[in-house]
């Protein structure tokens, strides 16, 4: 019976690691989405207040999300925060066709093979994961609305502020 139970909680296990508020930011690498594909890791994001988020080219709320991340990202990186676009586009094109029409200026990795969205493991597009200096996740958002960049900004100046 207990290896039953064992073997039911590994099974299980996975959802149960969601990450939610209070939880680490998983430490994945990723490969940036333009041309150098250099390789940033999510670890080395340590010290900022970081929002991560999970885009695609065919998201209806990503044409609203994006240019309220990159005016967040423009207001607040002097003071340490950083943004993190992960793309869920299979091809690169798609992305790159939706930057052109709604470009941006923060980091930008593909995912194309859905490693760092399973370690995050979204669940809707977009999603969102603010990330305290400590790397602890200390809000998820899912989906975007207007109100959604309002209280993201005051999240953001909040963890700011506080310097955790």
């Amino acid at each position: 019976m207990r290896a039953l139970l064992l073997a039911l909680s590994l099974v299980v296990s996975p959802i149960a690691l969601a990450v939610e508020a209070g939880g680490a930011m998983p430490a994945v690498t990723a490969r940036e989405l333009g041309d150098s594909a250099h390789p940033l890791a999510f670890g080395e994001l340590r010290g900022n207040v970081v929002y991560v988020d999970f885009w695609a080219s065919w998201c209806v709320p990503c044409r609203q999300s994006m240019p309220t991340l990159d005016m967040l990202y423009k207001k607040y990186q002097q003071r340490g925060f950083r943004v993190v676009g992960v793309n869920k586009d299979v091809a690169r094109e798609d992305a790159q066709r939706f930057l052109k029409r709604v470009p941006v200026t923060f980091a930008l990795v593909a995912d194309a093979d859905d490693k760092v969205a399973r370690a995050f493991d979204v669940q809707a597009m977009p999603s969102g994961y603010l990330v305290d200096r400590k790397g602890i996740v200390r809000y998820v958002h899912h989906g975007f609305t207007a109100s959604t960049g309002v209280t993201l900004n005051t999240e953001i100046e909040a963890l700011l502020k506080d310097g955790s």
